[in-house]
């Protein structure tokens, strides 16, 4: 489990009837999506966080809350291009191919070394209803697949990553969360390799490419270099770049 997650709802156990929270109330049930009721700390150890299917992270008095970490955060991991068609038709944006154009034009230029950072503002691409709307539906209800959760969320838990306290938990609606960080988020474009050192990224880059709706987000080119390195038995011809997006919480403000 990533994050602060597991440190959050071990504190939520070991408080059971002592702690409130705000727009809950005193904490008096809690059980992991999927998973059933925490009855001791070992079932506190029975939740995932790797499946962009489930919103919620926690049930607290049979309230599905998604848990983040104070601070920098990934608020959503790894969007696809193909994707994004569907998910801009689903929330019912106008110009939805300028849209994707002005987006992959950005990919475009991040490759071509033409951007001097990979974090963009939102607003470079989306007005605030849209992008609320998009990050409403990716952080509570569904994925980029379009698939909607059998676990949403309808609070978020903030707390920091270490020493939590009564004092240092916050909840808020979505739309409490969002007004206080929406100029703390940026668009990030990050980049795997084929060809790269380490095996299951190198895995993700090629099932990237299989997606025909991924092709203008895949290179043949190599920009920049894997951390890992590269292989050393696979060719250089056949190595390439390939983008993808994630939506991140800042510590301080990127946009005003």
């Amino acid at each position: 489990m990533p994050g602060n997650e597991l440190d959050v709802i071990i504190f939520l156990y070991e408080n059971i009837g002592k702690i409130v929270l705000t727009h809950i109330g005193v904490v008096q049930t809690l059980s992991l999506p999927g998973k059933g009721h925490i009855y001791n700390i070992a079932d506190c150890h029975k939740g995932t966080s790797d499946d962009s299917r489930k919103k919620a992270d926690i049930s607290i008095n049979d309230i599905g809350v998604s848990i983040k970490q104070e601070g920098g955060c990934n608020l959503y991991n790894r969007l696809q291009r193909a994707n994004l068609k569907d998910i801009f038709t689903h929330l019912g944006y106008d110009d939805v191919e300028e849209k994707l154009s002005i987006i992959d034009k950005e990919v475009v230029n991040f490759h071509n070394q033409q951007l001097e950072k990979r974090n963009r503002p939102w607003q470079t691409f989306f007005s605030e209803t849209e992008f609320k709307d998009l990050l409403h539906f990716l952080m509570m209800i569904g994925s980029g697949n379009m698939k909607v959760s059998s676990y949403p969320a309808e609070l978020i838990l903030e707390a920091p990553k270490n020493i939590i306290s009564n004092e240092s938990i916050n909840v808020y609606t979505f739309d409490e969360y969002f007004e206080k960080y929406k100029n703390n988020i940026s668009i990030a474009i990050r980049r795997g390799w084929i060809g790269q050192k380490s095996k299951s990224e190198h895995k993700r880059a090629l099932g990237l490419t299989r997606k025909n709706g991924n092709t203008p987000w895949v290179f043949n080119s190599v920009s920049g270099a894997p951390r890992s390195g590269w292989m050393e038995t696979f060719p250089l011809k056949n190595r390439k770049t390939v983008y993808y997006l994630m939506i991140e919480k800042s510590n301080s403000i990127v946009y005003q």
